[in-house]
Order: C-alpha cells, then sequence, then structure tokens
C-alpha cells in the first residue's frame, strides 16, 4: 500500500459512478434525465492457430460491443419518451410503410436511421472529463410506462432505452457543449377559426413540424387540415365566452412552436322593433286598478319593446271602456281615439 501512495501516478481521485450527462445527436433539444448509463463492455474475436502439441490463441480481426443502454426520467411531456417511440416506430414501420414518412426525423436516409451519442463523463467536480463518442446509433427496445393508482408517494417514470451502435471513442475533453440545434428547421404553425351555427371548425397549417397537438381535449392532429369543434363540449362556448384554443408543432430535436385562436361566440340580437299587442279587458270584475298593474307589468317583463294598446270600440259589451291615461305614451297615435 505505501507503494502505491507514494507512486506519482496513483490517482488522487477516482471515478465516480454518479457523474456522467448524455445526448443525442439526433434529438439536440430533447432532455434524457439519465438514473444510468453503461460504457459497453467489448470483446476480441480470437483466432486459434492449430500446432502439434496445442492450439495457440491469436487476435483476432473483429471487436463485438455489448449494448448501450441507457435509463432516463421521462418528461411530463413525453418528449424524450416519444423521441425514441417514433424512432423505433418508423424503423419497423408496424402500421406501414406510411409509417416512415410520418414519423421519420432527418434529412437523409442515414440521418433517419442512425444518431450519433455522446456520453460525458463527469470528475468529481461534475467537470466534463471525458466524452464516449457513439457512432451510428439506433434504438433496439423502449421499456414501457406502468401507471398504478395504488401509488402512495408519487413516483416518477425511468424507462430503458437500448440502443446498437458500430464503434465507439473515448476521448479527453475541456468544456465541450452538446450538440445544438442549430441545423434545424424551426417549426411554423399557424391556427384560426370560423364560427358556424352548432360548431366552430378550426383550421391550421404547419412547416417543418413533425406532430401537431391541439390542446382543450383536441388531441393530435395531421400536419395540415381542420376540425369541428362543438359548441356543447365547452361550457364557454355554450354561455357565450371566450374559449381559447392553442397548437403546437414539435419539430426535430426538440424544437417546438405554438400558435392561438380566441373563440368568442356573440351572442343573439333581441329585435326590440317586435311590434306587441297588449290587449287589457275591462271585465265586471276588473277596474282602473288592475289594468295599470297589468299593464305595468308588461313593461317590467318587456322594457326595451314597443307596445300598441289594442281598444275596444266604445260602447262594446253594453259599457263604454276607458283607457288609462297612464297608458298614452305606447298608444298608436294615429288608431287612438281620444277616449280617456
Amino acid at each position: 500500500m505505501a507503494y502505491f501512495a507514494d507512486n506519482p501516478n496513483c490517482p488522487s481521485n477516482f471515478l465516480s459512478g454518479a457523474g456522467f450527462q448524455f445526448s443525442l445527436k439526433k434529438l439536440p433539444g430533447v432532455s434524457f434525465y439519465c438514473q444510468s448509463a453503461n460504457v459497453p463492455s467489448q470483446n476480441l474475436a480470437v483466432a486459434m492457430q492449430a500446432t502439434r502439441f496445442n492450439t495457440i490463441p491469436e487476435p483476432g480481426d473483429e471487436v463485438n460491443y455489448d449494448d448501450l443502454t441507457v435509463r432516463f426520467l421521462v418528461d411530463e411531456d413525453l418528449k424524450n419518451y416519444r423521441s425514441i417511440h417514433n424512432w423505433i416506430r418508423y424503423l419497423g414501420h408496424p402500421e406501414s410503410d406510411q409509417d416512415w414518412t410520418t414519423y421519420a426525423d432527418g434529412e437523409s436516409y442515414q440521418e433517419k436511421q442512425y444518431s450519433d451519442g455522446i456520453l460525458f463523463v463527469l470528475d468529481s467536480n461534475f467537470n466534463r472529463k471525458f466524452k464516449i463518442y457513439f457512432k451510428d446509433l439506433f434504438p433496439v427496445s423502449l421499456s414501457g410506462l406502468n401507471f398504478d393508482s395504488t401509488y402512495t408517494d408519487t413516483e416518477y417514470f425511468a424507462v430503458d432505452a437500448t440502443f446498437k451502435f458500430t464503434i465507439f471513442d473515448i476521448e479527453e475533453v475541456g468544456a465541450t457543449g452538446f450538440f445544438t440545434q442549430n441545423n434545424y428547421e424551426i417549426p411554423t404553425v399557424t391556427l384560426t377559426h370560423t364560427i358556424r351555427d352548432t360548431d366552430v371548425l378550426l383550421t391550421w397549417t404547419s412547416e417543418n413540424a413533425q406532430y401537431l397537438i391541439i390542446d382543450n381535449g383536441v388531441g393530435e392532429v395531421e400536419l395540415n387540415g381542420s376540425g369541428a369543434v362543438n359548441f356543447n363540449d365547452y361550457t364557454n362556448l355554450l354561455n357565450y365566452r371566450p374559449q381559447p384554443f392553442t397548437v403546437t408543432a414539435f419539430g426535430r430535436g426538440g424544437t417546438k412552436a405554438t400558435a392561438s385562436t380566441v373563440i368568442a361566440r356573440s351572442q343573439p340580437t333581441t329585435n326590440n322593433n317586435i311590434v306587441c299587442i297588449a290587449v287589457i279587458d275591462e271585465n265586471s270584475s276588473g277596474n282602473l286598478a288592475t289594468m295599470t298593474a297589468k299593464w305595468a307589468q308588461f313593461r317590467t317583463n318587456w322594457p326595451n319593446r314597443k307596445f300598441y294598446l289594442l281598444q275596444p270600440p266604445q260602447g262594446c259589451c253594453g259599457h263604454d271602456l276607458r283607457v288609462p291615461i297612464d297608458f298614452l305614451e305606447t298608444t298608436e297615435p294615429s288608431t287612438y281615439n281620444g277616449t280617456r
């Protein structure tokens, strides 16, 4: 032990298993909150040389690597999970060949198939000390998300992603930055609406987007298109209150853009020019006070409407009918016969 302590080549600090970061060139804007990652083991193939007495092992000409497995926390928007999910889906296109067109991420065929990746190894001060550069990565498995309502504490999902690759290099670096997303076109998106009789027609367009999501329960939609939103599905729209809608366009490398529109239904207008005829019949049990009360109730119930008082001719029913003077303000002048 004394020999190693005095040896100038003896390390003063040791490699920590908690100091590492992971990034994919294909997904520069996606954060992988790594819980664990491995530097894969490698094996050199051995050639056996036969001799008269025994076989002698000789170095072969082939190196085999184990898989790269990364465990990461899933973000609430499923951005990092969906990026690996979509990658596997279009490589295997389980539904149809259209999966390649819908989910493929990259300009060239090579970029769509593979991605380089970096595993940064941090020193004791959590500075980047080494980078392990993986070439031609592609995912072969992604673990599932297991929901369980019996959890008593907050449980965050950690999933495993397994990658194949061709080779990796180990280089000593300084504070080398992660991959940037400058090489990717930022998505753009628009959202408009047209109010119809019983629903609203939402219309959207996008460029440089992989997929779109509209909030308020609409969900994922085509990259360009339109769809109807029924008034009955939204309390605000039913009650003639503004209802905002936002579409989010997700692009390559975790880039995204949003657009919003606010739907405001106009309340149906009341036609104040409706002619209303009020007939007040002074029968044998009625009197002027009851007539006045009835007329006041008409005016209270419909304060903005114009009333015309229909007065029976004099001498009807064996006696003269009188129109109280209070009513005359709404009596049509051309038909008023002057009876008070």
